[in-house]
C-alpha cells in the first residue's frame, strides 16, 4: 500500500513538490491559521504533505523542532527529508487504521486525500490508485487480492 500511495502521490516518483502548486497561486490553498507568514504548506515530499499542522507535526516527532514549519521548501528540496516525512505520515497518519492494517486499500487512500478522492468529486482518481495497487501488489506478493474498500465504497 505505502509503495503505491507514494508512486501515485510523486507522479512515479517523479515529483516531490505539487505541480499545481509550482505553476499556481496556492497561498490559499491550504492556509490555516498555523501558518508562518511568508510560508505555504503545499503538497511536498513523496507523500505530498499538506497543511501547517502537519508540517509542525512532522517537524516535531522526526527531528523535535519547527524547522519543517519554518521552511517547508526542504521537504522538496532535501531527498532525505522527503523520505522522512512520507515514511512518518505513513506510519502516524496512515497505518494507525485498523482498516489499512486491515488490508484495505481504500482506507488508504482516504486517509491520505480522502475529503477530496473518498467525499468529494474525484472518485475516479481513487479508482486510479487502486489499479496501480493491483499491479504493484501483483508483482509484490501474487499470492495476495487485492481489497478496494474504505474509500468510497
Amino acid at each position: 500500500m505505502f509503495l503505491t500511495q507514494i508512486l501515485w502521490e510523486s507522479d512515479g516518483l517523479a515529483a516531490k513538490e505539487e505541480y499545481y502548486c509550482k505553476t499556481h497561486d496556492c497561498s490559499t490553498a491550504y492556509a490555516s491559521s498555523k501558518d508562518v507568514a511568508g510560508k505555504l504548506y503545499y503538497g511536498r515530499g513523496y507523500i505530498q504533505l499538506t497543511w501547517a499542522d502537519n508540517y509542525a507535526a512532522a517537524s516535531n516527532a522526526l527531528y523535535q523542532d519547527d524547522s519543517l514549519l519554518l521552511n517547508p521548501d526542504q521537504v522538496s528540496s532535501s531527498e532525505q527529508i522527503s523520505w522522512d516525512v512520507s515514511f512518518w505520515y505513513w506510519k502516524d497518519r496512515v497505518r494507525t487504521s485498523q482498516l489499512v492494517l486491515g488490508g484495505n486499500f481504500g482506507a488508504s487512500t482516504d486517509m491520505i486525500n480522502g475529503a477530496l478522492e473518498c467525499r468529494g468529486g474525484y472518485a475516479d482518481k481513487a479508482k486510479k490508485r487502486f489499479e496501480l495497487y493491483k499491479k504493484v501488489l501483483a508483482v509484490m506478493d501474487p499470492s495476495s487480492t487485492a481489497i478496494e474498500s474504505g474509500c468510497y465504497n
